[in-house]
This record gives C-alpha cells, sequence and structure tokens, in this order.
C-alpha cells in the first residue's frame, strides 16, 4: 500500500523469504527456529542496509515464506504418498531423509472446526471493510486499487497504509501460527511450543548482545531507522525501537528467568538458580537505558513473582499462603511509593530516576486535578488519551475503523484536541485501541476469540505476562510485537494441549457446530452493522464528495511546484465532467513514457451507462484524444490495457475536481 521503490523493497523480501522458505522446506523443526530468530532479528533489516522506507513493510517476506514453505512442503509430503506407501528404498537417500524428517502432518478436526477459521474470517472482514471505507466502491470500475484523495495532501492508498500496520503484523502471525499447528503431527513427535521458544530465545540472546553493546561502547550502534529512540538515549537491541524494547525484553526476560527458576525447583540444581539471579541483575541493568514502561512491568512482575515463590516455598499451608500474597498486594503499591520517593532525589540522568521524579509532581496534584497529573507523567499519551476518548465517543458501539487513529490526527477538517507536537501515532494503549478503532460490538468479537483460545489451550497463566505491557502501547503493531503477544496466547510453555473442559465440550455433538456458527456470525454481522456507513459515500469520482466538497480526482500524487501536475497510476480512472459547456470539448493530453497497447475513452450518462467509445491516439509525449463530449455524458473513464503512469496539469480539472478540456 505504501509507494516504495522496488529496487528498496525486493533485496530486502528475498532476504527475509529465503531466511523463512529453505528451512522450512529442509525440516519442520528449523523452519520454525529460523522464522522464530528472524522476528525479532530482521524487523530494522532494511534500515541496517540503508535502503529507507522499506521497514514500515516489516516481516511481509519472512512470514510469506515461511508460510508457502510449510504449505509447500505438506503439498509435496501428500502427493508423495509419505503415509500410504512405503518409503523410498535406499538408493533414495535423499528423498527417504527428506520424508524421515518431516512426518506429514494430521488434523483430527476439520479446518472450519478450528478456532484460527473463525479469527481469520474475522481478519479478513476487517480488511474488505477497510478496503471500501478507503478505497471506496470505485473498485466496481475495474480491476485493481483505485486511487483517491482521502484528504487534500493524502491519498488513499497511503490512508488503507495506515491500517495495514496493524493488520499485516496481525494477520500474518496468525496465518503463520495457523500454518504451523494445521501441519503438525497428530500426535506430535515434536513439540512446536518448544522449537518456537528455542528460537526466540535465541534472538533475544543476540538482542542481549547488542543492546550491551549499544550501552557500553555506542547507542549509535546498529540503530539505523530508531534515531527518535537514540536521540533519548534509549537503546533498543535490532527490535523495532525503544518502545518495543521497553516491553519485550522485561518480558522475555521474565520467561527466562522463570524457566531457569522451574529447572531449580525440579532439580534443585544450583547452576540454575544461579544463572537466573545473574540473569535478573544483568537486565536491570541494562534496563536503564529503557523507557518507562520497562521499570513498570519489571518492578510489577518481579515482585509478583517474588512473592509467589517464596510462598511457595516456605509456606505449606493453602489458606496461609493465599493470605499472606493478599497482604502483600496490598502492600505493593507503598512498598513502589517508596521506592519511587527514593529514587526522585538521585542526580541521575536515567528514565528510572525521571520516571520517579514525573511520579511525585504527578501524586501531588493527583485528588485535585486528575489531568494535569496525567500530563505531567506523560504530555504526549495525556493528549493522545484525550483524542482517542473523543473518537470513541463519536462512535462508541462499531468504532472508527482499523488505523483510523492516525489518519484522524491527519485529517485537516478534524475538530477536537490536536497533539502538541504534531506527532501521529497509535492509542496510548491496547485496551483503548480495541474500542476505538472497534467499538464496544467489535471488542467482544475480538475477545471472543480470545477467550476461546485461551479456554482450549488452558493457557490463560502466560498471557497475564500481557496484562501490563498492554498499558503501553498497541503492542500488535509492529511484527515482534504481534508474534510474541500471539505466542503467550496460543502456545506459550505447553504447547497446543487443550484444556480437560475444552476438550470435553469439543467431542459433544453440538459444540462445534456451535462454535462454528459463532465463529463466522459475529464477524459477518459486525461487518453488516459497520457496512452500513458506506452507502452514502458514493461510487468513482463521488466518493466522499459530501465530506470533501468536491469530487474525486482519482489521483495518486497530488500536484506539486513547479510544475503544478497531477500524476495517475493505475489502468482505469473516472472523473465527473464539467457542467459548463466551453470546457466540454477540446483534447486530453497523457504526458507519459509508459507503453500500452490500447488506452480508450469512455462516456457515461448520470446511470453510469457507457454511451459512447473511443480510442486515445500515440504521440511522443503520450497519448491524445480531442473531440466533444456527446450530449447527456456525465463521466469519462479512461481505461488502460496495462498499468500507465501519466501526468494532467492542475488546470484540466475545475474547483470541483471535474474535468474541463
Amino acid at each position: 500500500m505504501e509507494p516504495v521503490p522496488t529496487v528498496h523493497f525486493f533485496p530486502s523480501f528475498l532476504l527475509q523469504f529465503s531466511f523463512g522458505f529453505f528451512p522450512q522446506m529442509y525440516q519442520r523443526k528449523w523452519g520454525r527456529i529460523f522464522t522464530a530468530l528472524g522476528v525479532f532479528t530482521f524487523l530494522r533489516l532494511p534500515y541496517l542496509s540503508g535502503l529507507p522506507m522499506v521497514g514500515s513493510y516489516q516481516l511481509v517476506g519472512l512470514f510469506f515464506g515461511s508460510i508457502l514453505g510449510i504449505w509447500t512442503r505438506e503439498v509435496i509430503l501428500v502427493l508423495l504418498g509419505r503415509n500410504e506407501t512405503a518409503l523410498p528404498k535406499q538408493s533414495e537417500q535423499i528423498l527417504t531423509d527428506w520424508m524421515i524428517r518431516n512426518p506429514t502432518g494430521k488434523s483430527n478436526l476439520p479446518i472450519w472446526y478450528s478456532t484460527y477459521f473463525g479469527f481469520i474470517i474475522f481478519l479478513f472482514f476487517l480488511v474488505m471493510l477497510c478496503l471500501f471505507q478507503y478505497q471506496g466502491l470505485g473498485l466496481v470500475s475495474g480491476l485493481g486499487i483505485q486511487e483517491y484523495l482521502y484528504f487534500p495532501s493524502l491519498s488513499s492508498r497511503e490512508a488503507m497504509g495506515l491500517s495495514c500496520k496493524i493488520l499485516i503484523p496481525t494477520a500474518f502471525v496468525v496465518l503463520y501460527l495457523f500454518s504451523e499447528e494445521r501441519s503438525m503431527p497428530t500426535p506430535s513427535k515434536d513439540s512446536l511450543s518448544e522449537q518456537l521458544r528455542f528460537g526466540i530465545f535465541l534472538g533475544f540472546g543476540i538482542n542481549l548482545l547488542v543492546i550491551c553493546i549499544q550501552s557500553v561502547w555506542s547507542l549509535e550502534f546498529f540503530s539505523e531507522g530508531t534515531l527518535e529512540s537514540v536521540k533519548v538515549g534509549r537503546t533498543t537491541g535490532l527490535l523495532q525501537d525503544s518502545g518495543s524494547a521497553s516491553w519485550i525484553l522485561p518480558i522475555l526476560s521474565l520467561l527466562w528467568i522463570s524457566k531457569l527458576i522451574s529447572i531449580w525447583r525440579q532439580s534443585k540444581e544450583r547452576f540454575s538458580l544461579v544463572l537466573a539471579i545473574l540473569s535478573f541483575l544483568f537486565v536491570t541493568w541494562l534496563g536503564l537505558k529503557q523507557g518507562k514502561a520497562f521499570w513498570v512491568i519489571w518492578i510489577i512482575c518481579n515482585a509478583v513473582g517474588v512473592i509467589h515463590l517464596t510462598t511457595d516455598l516456605w509456606i505449606v499451608s493453602i489458606t496461609k499462603k493465599r493470605i499472606i500474597r493478599i497482604g502483600s498486594y496490598f502492600l505493593l503499591p507503598l512498598f513502589f511509593f517508596l521506592i519511587l520517593y527514593g529514587l526522585s532525589f538521585l542526580k541521575k540522568d536515567w528514565d528510572l530516576v525521571e520516571l520517579s521524579k514525573r511520579s511525585m509532581e504527578a501524586i501531588s496534584v493527583w485528588k485535585t486535578e486528575p489531568y494535569l497529573a496525567l500530563k505531567r507523567m506523560d504530555l504526549v499519551r495525556a493528549e493522545l488519551l484525550t483524542i482517542c476518548t473523543e473518537g470513541i465517543k463519536n462512535n462508541l458501539w462499531l468504532g472508527n475503523g482499523i488505523g483510523s487513529f492516525p489518519l484522524g490526527l491527519l485529517d485537516p477538517l478534524r475538530v477536537g484536541t490536536r497533539t502538541s507536537n504534531g506527532m501521529i501515532d497509535f492509542p496510548p494503549n491496547f485496551y483503548l485501541w480495541l474500542i476505538h478503532d472497534l467499538g464496544i460490538f467489535g471488542t467482544f468479537v475480538f475477545l471472543f476469540y480470545i477467550g476461546v483460545f485461551l479456554w482450549e489451550r488452558g493457557l490463560w497463566k502466560q498471557s497475564l505476562l500481557l496484562i501490563i505491557p498492554l498499558f503501553f502501547g498497541v503492542q500488535i503493531q509492529n511484527s515482534d510485537g504481534a508474534f510474541l503477544c500471539f505466542y503467550l496466547i496460543l502456545l506459550g510453555e505447553k504447547g497446543s494441549g487443550f484444556s480437560p473442559s475444552f476438550d470435553k465440550l469439543r467431542k459433544t455433538i453440538w459444540f462445534s457446530p456451535l462454535l462454528l456458527i459463532l465463529s463466522v456470525g459475529l464477524p459477518l454481522n459486525y461487518a453488516l452493522f459497520y457496512s452500513g456507513k458506506f452507502w452514502d459515500l458514493g461510487i468513482g469520482s463521488e466518493f466522499r464528495k459530501t465530506q470533501l466538497g468536491e469530487y474525486q480526482s482519482a489521483v495518486t500524487i497530488p500536484p506539486r511546484s513547479p510544475n503544478y501536475e497531477y500524476e495517475f497510476h493505475g489502468k482505469v480512472w473516472e472523473w465527473k465532467l464539467s457542467e459548463f459547456g466551453p470546457s466540454r470539448a477540446g483534447r486530453i493530453l497523457l504526458e507519459t513514457k509508459s507503453k500500452s497497447l490500447v488506452v480508450e475513452i469512455l462516456f457515461l450518462n448520470s446511470d453510469r451507462v457507457i454511451i459512447k467509445q473511443e480510442l486515445f491516439t500515440e504521440t511522443n509525449q503520450g497519448y491524445i484524444w480531442s473531440g466533444e463530449c456527446p450530449k447527456g455524458a456525465s463521466y469519462i473513464r479512461l481505461k488502460s490495457r496495462s498499468r500507465l503512469e501519466f501526468r494532467l496539469p492542475r488546470s484540466s480539472f475545475d474547483g470541483n475536481n471535474r474535468i474541463q478540456f
């Protein structure tokens, strides 16, 4: 959706694609490890290669390669009859070894009974709703994506691109995990969760090394693409930015330390305990150059973990254990306050000290002026919170659409609060994003799937790790965050095992059909209700005319100095004809270096019925047509056999964007 030169896009895409595709073709195990490793190391590969802009595509190549590798491998295995015939003879040793490494995957359930099926249907509907909301119903005039000016300085393709920043990471991660589970042998001889976790921890270790070098040597080491993070003195590793590092670093550290503690408790091996303590101290040191999200997550989660561990080790009685834990939870706020109060007196340039000072300033006015307290804590988040609540009030039940928040900040006609620094961002936390973009109904549908996933797998304990990080941002907007979030919800520590209660209901004759009906019916109803707002947008050149006050010019690039020419890309364009008589006769010159076998002009009446059709003539400058509009013509439509990139002067359109000759 974002215009990036192919010479910049393909090198990164092909490298990512190869990193995902070929390991998957070689063996299921290494495919998972390489994919998980790539998620936490390849995200800013385009920036590190010195190719700007391509980073916005994130990990499309990696996930596309992995998904295609999985299904290509499984199709070949089925075609070779892996489960129906004996293995090839020793003379075909390479093929035999490959089949042994990759036993054919089987699933006990039809694909439409899979929990993933409904979630993918929901994501598909969200994509279609965005397509119609930002591209309009002008799609009916020809195949391909039509381009309009969604705002005077923003094309509909760029508007759609804002939605894709969340849709692409979410959709590709869900499709990848679905493909892995669908192709997994049943019963499984290899653990999907453990192999992904190995790749995650491997990538995490590389990030720790890079963060360590950035902390000791230079913040600019492997920091291309995160200049704002570097400016405020924060380390990022190879993650998207300091916002991602500030929550991914503590969460993965907690997973690693909890794994070591679990090994120590089972085997009483002191090395694991010592390594866990050293890991805690090392990550705490690295956190000195992380944002405030790191310290909130790190301190709260470790405090809760220490309470649970010590009570498990020293208290036998379950009743006493629960009482002490509950009492400790009530004392935690006081404990945190004392820590912040003490740190606020330090004269250090650390984010933790800055957080402590801001907290003390905010607490002093919290009772009388809560909003002022929030502004003292974080001015940008306070403004984004206000803007988000205004958007929620406008569309409480159905929401404003995926990716609509940054688009609203760019709206020149928007009435309401604006950011003081002109920052374009997503809502300040995940929960507000759900309500703002999906509304109450859409949030219910989204949480319905998440709830079924957690119930099905019995992994709700792992998902608790996300509760605090989701207060600090829309953590699924980047591919690294989306992968970690869905890994914790869908796989976590125990793999894809079902909970006993869900498995019992799954085997009943009525449960699976009921789940299928809800999985398809809920997103379908949401899409139908939400699409009601599209009917007054208009089609073709009248798309959003009531909102913009003018007809659409279907332009790709708005006119700029010094030539002030419109630039058009595509195969089909439609314009409203000027109603002024002398402006309906003359010529149209398409200045272009592109070539097409046929370029034609169609005249349509008010009902968009073709009343005349003629061909353009090719010239040295491009293509030209001259003549007079037939009586009754209200629109003209240009069609090209192949893709064209041409220019028209601004004088070809009147003040309402109607074409004139």
